[in-house]
Formats: C-alpha cells, structure tokens, sequence
C-alpha cells in the first residue's frame, strides 16, 4: 500500500555565506536511507572525504552500502566496526569505508595510514565516527550526520539526515544533489 508520502524529503537548505552550506534531508525508512546514498554517489569523484557521524544504528552503514550501490560496487557492504578498514572496487574508483568507533588516539588512526587514503586521488573515502580525526584532515571534507526523529513508535525508522559543507567544493556538489532530488519522486509502502 501507497503511502502518498515522499520517503525522502528535502527539508531544508540554507547558505549562510559563500563556504558553508547544508542540506537536512527526513529519511522515512531504512530503504530510503539505502536510496539517498546511491543518489549521492552520483556527485562523487576520486580524492572525496566524507565523515559520517551520528548514534548507533543511526544509517552510516545503510547509507554507505547504497553510495557503494551507486558507484557499481556489487558485492555485501559489510560496517567496518571490527576490521577498522574495508576496500572496495568500484573500478575507476576506489571505495574505502572506514569506521573509527572503536579507536582512540591519534597513533591508532596512524597506524592504520589514514593519511595515504585521506590524499588517495583515486578513492572515495568514507569514515564513520569522522569526528575524532576531524582537526587533522587537512582538505575538504562534507559532514554527514544521522539524527533520530522519534514522535511515536510509527516514526522509529525516521532520520535526519544533515549534509554539512564547509567549502566551495562541496557547495557546489550539494547543489548538484538538490537538483537530483528534485527530479526524483520516488514513494515506498
């Protein structure tokens, strides 16, 4: 059964000066989270950093597993929480899907040369829990940040998904999404 509901929904943007733009998107359902990635993966190129944060649970890996979808990658996108670093091949691209949850210190994000895929011109990097290296990133990076909407037990798959620019670059990138979201309806039961 129809909704007659948008299972994404643009909800609002704002640029408050000509570096910092973002873009809060309500996703309705997990599948709709999996759909939003793939249509972001349309504006991805090679050298992307993207830092996701948000709780437990809250749709990285969803979100991830549908960029990856989008990018041609066809195998499981499995969260990265225990083996700290994924691979993928997305042929041109590379897809490397990092989740930092479960390291503390500078010397174990080193020890894993997060330098040599945050400067890889021919990834795409993804870190969940991004915050913890965020201070020594030194290129431009989009923040993604995955926040529950809970109103009444109907509304537990509801997120707010916050896309967070602080550069042109990404700008630029966000207002290609806008356009494709807006061309796109797409209703879900």
């Amino acid at each position: 059964m129809k909704t007659g509901r948008k299972a994404i929904k643009v909800m609002k943007t704002i640029s408050w000066d000509c570096f910092n733009m973002y873009l809060e998107i309500l996703s309705r359902s997990s599948q709709a989270t999996i759909d939003l990635g793939k249509k972001f993966s349309k504006i991805l190129g090679g050298g992307d950093v993207i830092i996701f944060s948000g709780e437990l649970g809250g749709g990285k890996t969803a979100f991830v597993s549908g960029l990856a979808d989008g990018l041609g990658i066809k195998e499981n996108l499995s969260s990265p929480s225990f083996t700290i670093l994924n691979q993928y091949d997305a042929g041109k691209l590379r897809l490397v899907h990092i989740d930092f949850y479960r390291l503390d210190g500078v010397d174990e994000f080193d020890n894993i040369g997060i330098d040599d895929y945050i400067y890889d011109d021919s990834a795409v990097l993804c870190i969940e829990w991004g915050e913890k290296i965020r201070q020594y990133i030194k290129k431009d990076y989009l923040i993604i940040s995955f926040n529950y909407v809970i109103e009444d037990e109907e509304s537990m798959n509801k997120r707010i998904i916050r896309f967070d620019s602080g550069s042109d670059y990404w700008n630029k990138k966000l207002n290609i999404l806008k356009k494709i979201l807006a061309r796109e309806d797409i209703q879900y039961t």
